[in-house]
């Protein structure tokens, strides 16, 4: 287990002492949802931290998850939690601000908005060849051929950018 000091060990706030204390709390044998907030190099242009969602069995372990994923994202050692900005449970409802959701779910979610792209833009694409389709509707009508690579040409780069984000959704 990597101790979410360890990551902080390299931030410009900590000098003699630890930047902060964990919460005492139990590990919980069901994941819960936990807010954290991170703040990164961005903090010297002024910009507000990062705030994201995970779900995880301690404050440790979600805390280690959304550094781990911030200091991934962003390629830089220089973050820390803000605790107090983080804490158990979701962001309220009236928070004011946008937060990042990590939670597993929120990963199925990309993926499925993904499938249902994917779907639509076959059902548009089959649809706008049927005319260049034979009467048997088996091949394309060498009278069309021009045509239709037109069609194909302009749903490629719809079709690359859905690729693109099913690798990352995956």
């Amino acid at each position: 287990m990597i101790s979410v000091t360890a990551f902080t060990t390299l931030t410009p706030e900590r000098f003699d002492t630890p930047l902060y204390e964990l919460p005492q709390e139990e590990w919980s044998e069901e994941p819960r949802d936990y807010t954290v907030t991170v703040a990164g190099p961005e903090r010297y242009d002024g910009e507000q931290p990062y705030t994201y969602v995970v779900r995880d069995h301690s404050t440790e372990q979600a805390w280690i998850q959304a550094l781990t994923w911030h200091m991934r994202e962003n390629e830089t050692l220089d973050a820390h939690v803000v605790a107090a900005e983080s804490h158990a449970g979701l962001p309220p409802d009236d928070a004011g601000y946008h937060w990042n959701d990590l939670r597993p779910e929120a990963e199925h979610a990309e993926l499925i908005k993904a499938v249902e792209q994917a779907r639509d833009l076959i059902d548009r694409y089959q649809a706008a060849i049927a005319r260049f389709r034979t009467e048997d509707g088996d091949d394309i009508d060498p009278e069309w051929y021009g045509r239709y690579d037109e069609t194909r040409a302009d749903f490629a780069e719809d079709a690359l950018d859905l690729v693109g984000s099913l690798a990352i959704a995956a």
